[in-house]
C-alpha cells in the first residue's frame, strides 16, 4: 500500500468518478484503476461496486476513515510548510562568539524580532571554535563567529566575513604597563597577560606566536569574559589582546590605551558561518535579509 494509492482511492471516494478523480489528479483513467485494483489485490477486498458511479464498499469504507486521516495529514504538512516559505511560523537556531554576542546581536535579534514576529528563536553564546563546532555538528542553523588572523578552510563550511576589525593590545590608560607606542616582542614576554581561557581566539593566537618564539607565555591572571578582562586592565594588572570593537568606549574615554608590538599585526573578521550543503528555509533567509540591512556592503549567498 502507497500513499499515491491512499491519495488516489481517497479522490475517487470523494469524486464518486474513476473519470473525475483521474481529471483532478492529472493522471489517465486506466493509471487511476491500476492503482485501485492494486489496492484490492493487497487487501483482498473489493473496495468499489463498479457501475456508472463508483459506490464504495464496507471494506471500502474502512480504508477510507485511514485514507482521510492520510489526506488531512498530508493538507496539515503542506500548509505549515507553505507558512515556514512565507515566514508566518518557524523556529531558528543561532549562535554567536562572545565579541558578537555583546555589540551585534541584541540589534540584530530585535529587528529581526520585529520583523518576523511568529518565529521563535534560540539564541546561545560560546568562544568561536565552540560555535564554529556547533555548525558543523548541525546544532546550530548559523553561527556569527569572529575568527582571528585568517578564515578558517575547512571544506564543509562557508565563512562570509561581513566585517573586519583591527585586534589591538591594551594597557590601563591611568597605570600603564607601556608608555611606548610600540615595543618588541622580547618586550611583550616579559609582561603580566590578562587573558580569556584558553577557548578564546585572542589567546590562542598568542600561545602560537609564543610558541614559534620558543617562549613561555606569562598569564598573569586567566579570566572567564571580555567585561573582566578590560576591568582588570584598566586596574593596571597586566596587558591583554581585543577587539577594537570591544573596547572603542573605554579607549574614548580614556581608561585603555592602545600599544603595538613589532611583528604581531593581525585582524578579526567577523563571520556568517554554516554548513556548505546546509538548505536555508524561510526564517534563515529571513535572517540574512536582516543581516544584509546592517552590513549592505556584504552580499550573503546562499544555495
Amino acid at each position: 500500500m502507497t500513499l499515491d494509492q491512499l491519495v488516489t482511492f481517497h479522490k475517487v471516494c470523494t469524486m464518486k468518478s474513476f473519470r473525475r478523480a483521474a481529471d483532478a489528479l492529472h493522471l489517465s483513467q486506466p493509471a487511476v484503476s491500476k492503482q485501485i485494483a492494486a489496492l484490492e489485490a493487497e487487501l483482498g477486498e473489493q473496495l468499489f461496486e463498479r457501475g456508472r458511479t463508483a459506490v464504495i464498499t464496507e471494506s471500502g469504507k474502512t480504508l477510507l476513515k485511514y485514507a482521510e486521516h492520510v489526506s488531512s495529514t498530508l493538507q496539515n504538512a503542506r500548509s505549515e510548510i507553505a507558512d515556514i516559505r512565507e515566514l508566518k511560523r518557524g523556529h531558528l537556531v543561532i549562535g554567536a562568539s562572545h565579541t558578537l554576542a555583546t555589540n551585534l546581536l541584541p540589534d540584530l535579534v530585535e529587528k529581526f524580532r520585529l520583523k518576523y514576529p511568529q518565529i521563535t528563536m534560540s539564541v546561545e553564546t560560546g568562544w568561536a571554535p565552540e560555535i564554529v563546532s556547533r555548525v558543523q555538528s548541525h546544532d546550530l542553523d548559523l553561527g556569527l563567529a569572529v575568527l582571528v588572523g585568517s578564515k578558517s578552510d575547512n571544506p564543509q563550511l562557508v565563512y562570509q566575513a561581513f566585517d573586519i576589525s583591527e585586534t589591538v593590545f591594551i594597557t590601563s590608560g591611568k597605570e600603564p604597563l607601556v608608555t611606548k607606542a610600540q615595543i618588541s616582542f622580547d618586550e611583550f614576554a616579559k609582561l603580566p597577560l590578562i587573558l580569556n581561557h584558553q577557548g578564546c581566539l585572542y589567546r590562542r593566537y598568542l600561545e602560537g606566536r609564543f610558541a614559534e618564539h620558543s617562549t613561555a607565555i606569562n598569564v598573569a591572571v586567566e579570566v572567564l569574559g571580555f567585561e573582566l578582562e578590560k576591568k582588570l586592565t584598566q586596574l593596571g594588572l597586566g596587558v591583554s589582546l581585543l577587539s577594537r570593537a570591544v573596547v572603542n568606549k573605554e579607549l574614548k574615554e580614556g581608561s585603555l590605551k592602545t600599544f603595538k608590538v613589532k611583528g604581531l599585526d593581525l585582524r578579526s573578521y567577523s563571520c556568517l558561518v554554516y554548513r556548505r550543503e546546509k538548505y536555508f528555509n524561510g526564517a534563515m533567509r529571513g535572517f540574512l535579509k536582516i543581516l544584509q540591512e546592517i552590513f549592505p556592503k556584504c552580499n550573503f549567498s546562499h544555495k
